[in-house]
């Protein structure tokens, strides 16, 4: 292998993974005045982050972001699409078993993807209930 084919080859790679990256960023738009919003790192060392805005107490748009694998992609993706259109309460619901179930399947040593979407929500749900509230006196 000579080192023009090596430059070549990286600098491809590099150009798909960016054109991938701005597409992912074009199709998942970002909240920028959300109701609630969660951004957590695993122990893996993904992170997610995960927006919600809410019409009379039910989700009504979302959007999500990590820096993971596809399966933390899908995971996160499962999460804000089963939020749409539920209250605060039935979000708490929502656990890593139902985004396995949403997506499909999940191997084993990537069920943690699962988990952070799903802890990376209820966080989301614990800053919508905050604000609602209000600060503490």
């Amino acid at each position: 292998m000579t080192v023009g084919t090596l430059l070549a080859g990286t600098a491809i790679l590099t150009s798909v993974v960016g054109i991938w990256f701005a597409v992912y960023w074009w199709l998942n738009p970002r909240l920028d005045a959300p109701d609630a919003e969660a951004r957590i790192t695993g122990a893996c060392g993904d992170t997610m982050e995960i927006r919600l805005l809410f019409e009379k107490d039910a989700v009504t748009e979302t959007s999500h972001w990590t820096d993971g694998c596809i399966y933390s992609v899908n995971c996160v993706l499962a999460a804000t699409d089963l939020a749409k259109g539920k209250s605060p309460e039935a979000i708490l619901d929502i656990d890593a078993d139902a985004i396995c179930s949403a997506i499909g399947d999940l191997p084993k040593d990537h069920r943690h993807c699962a988990s952070l979407a799903a802890s990376t929500l209820h966080s989301a749900i614990d800053d919508y209930m905050r604000r609602r509230v209000g600060p503490s006196s």
